[in-house]
């Protein structure tokens, strides 16, 4: 349980903190504001329409044989290829994801799994980690966490029964029952 909990938590967000770090470690490369400042009244109210949230209704990837192709040819195929799906991941539709979004991730080709986004964090170079919930069969809320960079992705999701591990390389992919 421990091991479980340090993976979903502890690891992302070292991960994260470490990346945020190398980012910035660069020291401040900007010079301060001289100008002084002030403050000015528009008395326009801008009204922003607001922002629909993504509720898909197909899953965020397509089970792929394609993807299997791709990947064995670029050598990036899983250690573990027994309860391996290869998947063709919606990489833009991930980087558009905001908190109270739902998006449906299938793991095989029986069954899906709908997470609820509950916090994103993106850090200055655009990378964003993306953490929510999985309600199981059993109405029973599970954690969800994965990272997306500008062409990969990286996650895992826990169920009352099992754990998977989802990666991609571009948008060719897999799910993995760990």
């Amino acid at each position: 349980m421990n091991r479980t909990l340090a993976l979903i938590f502890i690891l992302p967000l070292t991960a994260f903190a470490l990346n945020e770090w190398h980012i910035q470690s660069d020291g401040f490369t900007s010079k301060p504001d001289t100008q002084p400042n002030v403050a000015t009244y528009n008395s326009e109210q801008q009204v922003l329409p607001q922002q629909p949230t993504v509720n898909l209704t197909a899953p965020l990837n397509q089970l792929s044989n394609k993807a299997h192709e791709f990947l064995y040819k670029q050598g990036r195929l899983p250690e573990k290829l027994s309860d391996t799906a290869f998947s063709e991941f919606d990489l833009d539709t991930l980087k558009t994801l905001q908190a109270g979004d739902n998006l449906i991730l299938a793991v095989d080709e029986s069954r899906t799994y709908t997470l609820e986004i509950s916090n994103i964090i993106e850090a200055s170079n655009g990378d964003r980690s993306v953490f929510g919930k999985v309600t199981d069969d059993d109405k029973t809320s599970h954690q969800a966490v994965m990272t997306v960079t500008k062409n990969t992705l990286q996650g895992q999701l826990n169920t009352h029964t099992d754990s998977y591990k989802f990666v991609s390389h571009g948008e060719y992919g897999w799910v993995t029952k760990l």
